[in-house]
């Protein structure tokens, strides 16, 4: 039996959608988890840099910080996924409708079984993506490779909001 969001996954939800410029709702299918939901809020590093901080940077400048929550629905168990990323674009796509990442970062995953008991665990995120370019709303689609921690491939789709930076 599925128990719903706990009120400290609600909680990161939030703080995500307010405290950062670019939010992003998605679904995800991990081949060890099931289907799950979230939320992540992004936040371009170069925001951060100013005046000479960003011409003397300008790799830093191109990152982009993603910070997620993930609640999966596998049988018999909730699991909960925390992950902070980084997001590097490469080259754009077509007419530059779209344009593709790769990034990298931790995740912190914890288990709770139905039975009882619970399990956290710390692994490493690679990510691979594209990003279509819309002001407002930006489709994205990306596969998430998680090891040491969940050992698992996911297929995510989201919708981003208010762009972003690539």
């Amino acid at each position: 039996m599925n128990r719903p969001l706990r009120p400290l996954s609600i909680a990161a939800i939030l703080l995500i959608f307010l405290l950062l410029p670019a939010c992003a709702t998605f679904v995800e299918y991990g081949s060890d988890t099931d289907f799950g939901v979230g939320a992540r809020g992004n936040l371009p590093l170069g925001q951060l840099l100013t005046g000479e901080d960003q011409r003397g940077a300008s790799a830093v400048s191109r990152l982009e910080f993603a910070g997620s929550i993930h609640q999966f629905f596998p049988s018999g168990a909730d699991y909960t996924e925390v992950n902070a990323d980084l997001l590097l674009p490469l080259f754009r796509l077509g007419d530059g409708a779209a344009r593709s990442y790769v990034g990298s970062g931790i995740h912190l995953g914890r288990i709770s079984p139905d039975v009882g008991g619970s399990d956290s665990r710390l692994g490493l995120n690679l990510i691979g993506g594209v990003r279509f370019n819309r002001p407002t709303m930006a489709p994205f689609f990306e596969v998430r490779a998680s090891v040491g921690g969940a050992d698992q491939l996911s297929a995510v789709a989201g919708l981003q909001l208010f762009g972003g930076m690539f």
